[in-house]
């Protein structure tokens, strides 16, 4: 995320939502997705938590907050309709709400014995030669081949999760090189050899990276609970559309989540 990218830096320190914009292009604003089938708002019932994990999507190390202008907003943005006001409101309610939040869930989830899983941004060669090459020809095309601009590298300061989790021995840690970690990360390893069968999503963009990651959860066959105030988006007039759109199997705040895992059976 340099914020996350789900991105690269605005213009370095923009990075999270840069990458998430320009991805879609040619898919989210070329046409909205139809809206999935409601979400459920009643908790859920708690035999949901067999089999549990939490998974992380991209809330990764953060730099000091900074905000956009009109001015400084990238032209391919622009042609967008994106505007610097949701852009620096997206930024606001990650600092302010989500960050929080996903230490609150993070928290509740350890204490309900749940495997944690944390996804993140993480190319293995400098060059960026196993990114996904979509991401890779954005990049070339903001920064050139200064790889130091680029912010995706397993080595990069903030292509790492979030400090703030304070990860534990015998958590998961995954680097990703694609928006989906379905497709460019073990991820689905990790999943089966817990025998998980339901995801506990937080994080971002909720139209891109963490959208991404669960739509291939749910082809993949696994039930899904999304924390809706501890996920981000690029913009944050989308944040909450792109969760509907998503079809999760239950959309909880961090308290209602925080309820019902308090409500389930010992484990």
């Amino acid at each position: 995320m340099r914020f996350l990218l789900c991105g690269v830096q605005r213009t370095r320190r923009l990075l999270p939502f840069v990458a998430a914009f320009t991805l879609l292009v040619a898919t989210a604003f070329a046409a909205p997705p139809a809206p999935a089938s409601p979400t459920i708002r009643a908790l859920p019932d708690v035999s949901l938590l067999q089999n549990c994990a939490f998974v992380s999507v991209d809330v990764q190390e953060a730099p000091p907050r900074s905000y956009v202008t009109e001015e400084t907003v990238p032209k391919l943005w622009k042609s967008m309709g994106i505007t610097a006001t949701d852009v620096n409101a997206a930024t606001d309610y990650a600092y302010d709400v989500a960050f929080p939040n996903a230490v609150r869930v993070a928290d509740a989830c350890r204490a309900a014995g749940l495997p944690m899983i944390f996804i993140h941004w993480g190319s293995l060669f400098r060059d960026g030669m196993d990114l996904d090459p979509t991401t890779r020809a954005e990049f070339i095309g903001q920064h050139g081949l200064d790889y130091s601009k680029w912010g995706h590298s397993i080595g990069d300061p903030y292509a790492r999760p979030a400090s703030f989790f304070k990860i534990r021995p015998g958590e998961y840690v995954i680097p990703k090189t694609a928006q989906d970690a379905f497709t460019s990360s073990n991820l689905l390893y990790v999943l089966k050899n817990l025998g998980v069968k339901t995801i506990i999503f937080i994080g971002g963009h909720t139209g891109a990276c963490l959208g991404r990651t669960a739509d291939s959860a749910k082809k993949n066959g696994f039930r899904m609970i999304c924390v809706d105030d501890a996920t981000f988006d690029a913009r944050q007039s989308t944040r909450r559309t792109c969760i509907d759109q998503t079809g999760y199997d239950a959309v909880l705040t961090t308290a209602e989540l925080e309820q019902w895992l308090k409500s389930a059976p010992a484990r």
